[in-house]
């Protein structure tokens, strides 16, 4: 079977929602010397497709979840299959929801989005105090701490945590990226966080921006 073929066959099985499906045909390109990464772009393309649907009604939030945790699942497969060139770190995130919310189902896939383009990430959780993201990011020598908040009530945490980080004069450690529902470019910006990212792709492109320029 061709590689296009064998690449097509993870993108169907995991937008049919299919976990045995998705890890046979992942299982069949590694046999076939398609490389990890590769896998791994067709997982990402995959799920955005699914995040599209469900932005669409054509998929709910289940569908979504059970999604998210089959590509999770597979990309650990792979990364045990990945290159020592591939599996070099492009990165490190610190992510959570915010203090006050307990939404982390976009958390969850930017996530996973952000380990498949070669970033580790260390996630934090929902709910999370706005000192831990600091003490995190500064124990783990983070490039990124990523703040989600999926409700307008709990929006205000995001501006103490780029306050209590400038506070603390760690502004060239590390930057903070911002996102969630309620958030926009121009509150980012009213917040004097370093980035905003729409989605969970646009997250990805932001961070490998703001780590390209530290």
């Amino acid at each position: 079977m061709a590689e296009e073929e064998l690449l097509k066959s993870v993108y169907d099985s995991l937008l049919a929602i299919n976990s045995d499906k998705t890890t046979s045909a992942v299982k069949e390109c590694l046999n076939n010397n398609i490389s990890a990464s590769t896998v791994m772009k067709t997982l990402a393309d995959a799920m955005i497709e699914v995040g599209e649907r469900f932005n669409q009604r054509k998929f709910f939030l289940p569908q979504v979840v059970l999604a998210a945790g089959i590509m999770e699942k597979s990309n650990k497969m792979l990364i045990d299959a990945l290159d020592v060139s591939e599996a070099k770190c492009a990165g490190k995130v610190i992510i959570g929801t915010i203090e006050g919310d307990i939404h982390d189902l976009g958390k969850n896939i930017v996530a996973v989005m952000l380990k498949t383009a070669g970033m580790e990430v260390i996630d934090l959780g929902k709910d999370v105090p706005v000192k831990k993201y600091l003490e995190a990011a500064k124990e783990n020598k983070a490039d990124i701490v990523a703040c989600s908040a999926l409700m307008s009530t709990t929006m205000p945490y995001l501006r103490d945590v780029v306050e209590l980080r400038n506070s603390m004069g760690c502004e060239e450690q590390f930057k903070i990226m911002v996102g969630g529902a309620p958030v926009s470019q121009g509150y980012a910006d009213q917040i004097g966080a370093d980035a905003y990212a729409e989605d969970a792709m646009d997250a990805v492109r932001v961070a490998q921006k703001l780590i390209a320029k530290a």
